[in-house]
């Protein structure tokens, strides 16, 4: 796995935790579990994300074009099921999408702060 991913996923890891410390200061246990849900969420799609883009590299250039494309169609399907399950599992869908946005505020100021490795 590339490093720079790693690092994605570490941060990404660290805002979800940073977010779950201070959404469990208001004892709500469903907000905090929506959180990590929506953290877990964009974790799993970056990583895909940088599997797609590996596969891409090595594929010639009509082929690594589809791959991403293809890519992000599947994530997108992948997202939109996944806040279906959590609507019907009665998780807080705005905790959720907190979750994601804390994952993926993580994601750009990696990429900001390492623009090697991306």
């Amino acid at each position: 796995m590339n490093p720079g991913i790693r690092g994605v996923l570490f941060w990404q890891a660290v805002a979800g935790l940073a977010g779950s410390v201070v959404v469990i200061i208001w004892l709500n246990v469903i907000l905090m579990l929506s959180l990590i849900y929506g953290v877990l969420l964009t974790m799993l799609s970056s990583f895909f994300l940088a599997v797609r883009c590996q596969h891409a590299g090595e594929a010639d250039k009509a082929n690594g074009q589809r791959l991403l494309y293809t890519g992000a169609a599947l994530r997108f399907l992948g997202v939109l099921a996944a806040l279906f399950l959590a609507y019907g599992l009665g998780l807080h869908l705005l905790a959720v999408a907190g979750g994601m946005l804390l994952a993926q505020i993580a994601l750009f100021a990696y990429a900001a702060s390492h623009p090697a490795a991306m």
